[in-house]
């Protein structure tokens, strides 16, 4: 591959300032700051295609756009001389030597090329709500979560349903397959029984990873507690588990749970 091809496509991956994400969906009339995510497809001078991921972050005021853009969202470089007219965004980032972008904006997604002195890329991105840098996906998801379940525990049905998405889907290795309405009908069956329920998750097992373009996949093991009216506890399960959540709606929704290797 080109030498300077090669400097292009490593400058473009390397780690630079993060500037500013703005993780809740926007309808595009309105604006076009956040995060947005797709494909890099580099051809290089000796017509040989690589493609790899890009993560676009902007922030607009007017016509002036400023941001960052890299292979990840942990991954980025600043971009200068950001400008937006007529639905059409132009940068110009210095890695390289210097490639200039120009994407469009077509059907709620940004589309266009990247040019540099030996290499010229086509790039194809889409809104990515909830594409946050991994040290603050993860605060987020956690947080979410510590919510959910405090309500779970206390039997808050109302709380607990902000956190679910109303296309749940509930995989379980006892109980099966169970959507949104299942599960609150579930959740209210146990407590008017007097069953309360705290969970603890094994910190050591914790997995949070962003799904780009999408929302973030958590997996670990969890252990439920039966408590007592005297307040002692007694364990009632210890599963492993996978979630997927969703902040489409501006807010972490869980929109796919698997739970199984109950024991």
């Amino acid at each position: 591959m080109n030498t300077r091809l090669v400097l292009a496509l490593y400058l473009f991956s390397s780690a630079g300032p993060l500037v500013h994400a703005q993780s809740a969906a926007q309808p595009m009339s309105d604006t076009i700051s956040g995060t947005w995510f797709g494909e890099f497809v580099v051809t290089g001078p000796d017509g040989k295609v690589s493609h790899d991921t890009a993560v676009l972050m902007i922030d607009r005021h007017g016509s002036t756009v400023s941001g960052s853009i890299g292979r990840t969202v942990d991954q980025q470089s600043t971009f200068r001389d950001g400008v937006l007219k007529d639905n059409r965004i132009s940068f110009h980032l210095d890695a390289g030597g210097g490639m200039a972008f120009v994407l469009d904006i077509q059907r709620g997604r940004l589309a266009g090329t990247a040019t540099g002195a030996s290499m010229k890329a086509q790039i194809d991105l889409r809104p990515a709500p909830g594409l946050l840098p991994q040290k603050t996906l993860t605060a987020e998801i956690t947080s979410a979560e510590d919510q959910l379940y405090e309500a779970f525990g206390r039997c808050d049905v109302t709380q607990y349903s902000r956190f679910i998405s109303k296309d749940l889907e509930f995989y379980h290795d006892r109980t099966g397959k169970t959507n949104y309405d299942e599960n609150l009908a579930a959740m209210r069956s146990r407590c008017a029984e007097g069953i309360r329920l705290r969970r603890e998750v094994d910190k050591d097992s914790l997995i949070i990873e962003a799904a780009p373009g999408f929302g973030a996949i958590e997996a670990g093991v969890h252990r439920f507690f039966s408590q007592n009216a005297d307040g002692s506890e007694r364990l009632d399960a210890t599963a492993r588990f996978t979630n997927v959540w969703s902040k489409e709606t501006g807010m972490w929704k869980l929109v796919r749970v698997i739970s199984y290797d109950h024991r």
